[in-house]
């Protein structure tokens, strides 16, 4: 599997070129396609694409570098004590509130259904109040809202132009150059000066490319990397110390596809989960501080501190020095599983199932490892392409918010079988409730409902991986997993 994955590295070193130099410059690649400054309301942006909306179309609020919501062309809010109502003040200069409006109704009708959908659910009206001031009323708290806002599925576009923080000066090739806005340069002061004269250099390109132009001295920044591509710094030999890491929470790995006898039974998915060696997985991939994790939730979520483990991992509790001993326990408990559900079956060979994942070298790696571990089980796999028919689907993705809602909305009966209506009952009371008692105690039922069903086979929390150089001004790492372009040359701020 490296061997493909080094013939892509190798010819892309010898293509990759134009970089560094000029000290009022910032090079980026995101992993991804070409970037374009896409239309927000139409389908939720690819990487390249979120990062060019996000550095030249802010929303009501955005994202600082380290992921949290800041000002954007709001310049203040407040949000009523039973979260219901949002009041936002404009910057007079950069906003009309009857405009704003206008264009954030377009956006909420737009992502209805796609994954932005249940952040806006509840959203009841938008309102201009005054030319200053909007007010966004919601029929239901939705704690990931203002997440939600600043995402650049929120962005907000003019006749096809942002309002910043930074503008686009044109295109060279495939680069996009970016730069702060004009100053007049008789009122600035030596510093605001200076810092109108950068620029940043955006593309989005291979993962591969992007690997080999950073390995070059071409490029200060390469963003937007995960478990499938996390392979070409190994292979470029890039200092550990520039491998950055983010400490990103969300789902990484097997959901139900297709109903197929097998997987439709719970048990056989708890065998399939309880035979995973999680940090062999992590191992292979050669991924530093790799995050395995049993549950569906990861622990220290605002409004579930501490998931529910599933029952096999309690029966089988590491005893501190004996790892080993339990895993070859939960294979062997996984093996008579297997065993005795092929024989109540009445089948002779090997329980075999389909597995949907990417084709990229990352999932040609966790393929092989997991192929190893379930064969132990007696469970044969056949790697398929993602949108396949398929008994497993890979999922790997982020989490917006640390809300135990945005996980649980996976596995409700609407988005695919197995479900529990009693958890989708008790998930609907969590989110119309403006009761905080109540609302944690049905998620705590939902979330304890679904570790009983075992809908999902967790692995780890997702790897995102960025490239560059400790201390690179305005990049630091965050859970959300994104990295805004403007605080690398120190212009988050464009008031």
């Amino acid at each position: 599997m490296k061997r493909p994955a080094l013939l892509a590295l190798a010819t892309a070193l010898l293509l990759a070129g134009c970089g560094k130099g000029d000290d009022d410059l910032v090079t980026v690649s995101v992993i991804g396609r070409s970037t374009r400054l896409a239309d927000p309301g139409g389908a939720i942006p690819r990487r390249a694409d979120a990062a060019l909306l996000g550095a030249v179309a802010q929303g009501l609020v955005r994202l600082d570098a380290g992921a949290q919501v800041e000002p954007g062309l709001a310049i203040r809010w407040a949000v009523s004590d039973d979260g219901l109502y949002y009041t936002f003040r404009l910057d007079r200069d950069r906003g009309n509130a009857e405009r704003v409006a206008a264009q954030l109704r377009r956006l909420v009708r737009s992502h209805r259904n796609d994954a932005l959908g249940d952040g806006v659910s509840a959203v009841r009206e938008i309102v201009a109040v005054t030319p200053e001031v909007i007010e966004v009323r919601l029929s239901a708290p939705r704690p990931e809202f203002m997440a939600v806002l600043a995402s650049p599925g929120f962005a907000l576009l003019d006749r096809g132009k942002g309002s910043g923080p930074l503008l686009i000066d044109g295109k060279v090739g495939p680069l996009t150059v970016l730069q702060p806005p004009k100053l007049d340069e008789t009122e600035a002061d030596d510093k605001a000066i200076a810092l109108a004269k950068r620029r940043i250099h955006l593309r989005g390109e291979r993962a591969a490319s992007a690997v080999a132009r950073y390995a070059n001295g071409k490029a200060h920044l390469v963003t937007g990397g995960g478990f499938d591509d996390f392979i070409y710094t190994r292979l470029a030999n890039i200092d550990p110390r520039e491998i950055q890491i983010d400490p990103a929470t969300g789902l990484f790995g097997f959901r139900m596809g297709r109903s197929s006898p097998a997987i439709s039974a719970p048990e056989i998915r708890q065998a399939l989960a309880m035979a995973l060696d999680r940090d062999a997985i992590g191992a292979t991939l050669g991924v530093p501080g790799w995050r395995s994790i049993q549950a569906i939730l990861p622990p220290g979520l605002t409004d579930l501190a501490q998931p529910t483990r599933p029952f096999w991992a309690q029966a089988f509790a590491n005893v501190r020095g004996a790892d080993r001993q339990a895993l070859d326990n939960r294979i062997a408990t996984a093996r008579r599983i297997v065993s005795q559900w092929r024989e109540r079956e009445g089948m002779s060979g090997p329980l075999r199932l389909a597995i949907a994942m990417p084709d990229g070298p990352g999932s040609g790696i966790l393929f092989a490892t997991v192929r190893k571990q379930w064969r132990a089980i007696g469970v044969e796999i056949d790697r398929v392409g993602r949108r396949d028919a398929a008994d497993l689907k890979l999922v790997d993705e982020v989490a917006p918010a640390d809300q135990a809602d945005w996980f649980l909305a996976h596995f409700l009966c609407d988005r695919g079988r197995p479900c529990s209506e009693e958890a989708d009952q008790a998930y609907g009371i969590a989110r119309a409730t403006t009761d905080p008692a109540l609302r944690a105690r049905m998620i705590s039922e939902a979330e304890q409902r679904l570790t009983a069903l075992a809908p999902f086979i967790p692995i780890a929390q997702p790897l995102r991986w960025s490239l560059a150089a400790p201390g690179l001004p305005g990049f630091r790492l965050n859970a959300r997993a994104i990295h805004p372009l403007a605080p690398l040359i120190g212009n988050q701020n464009s008031r």
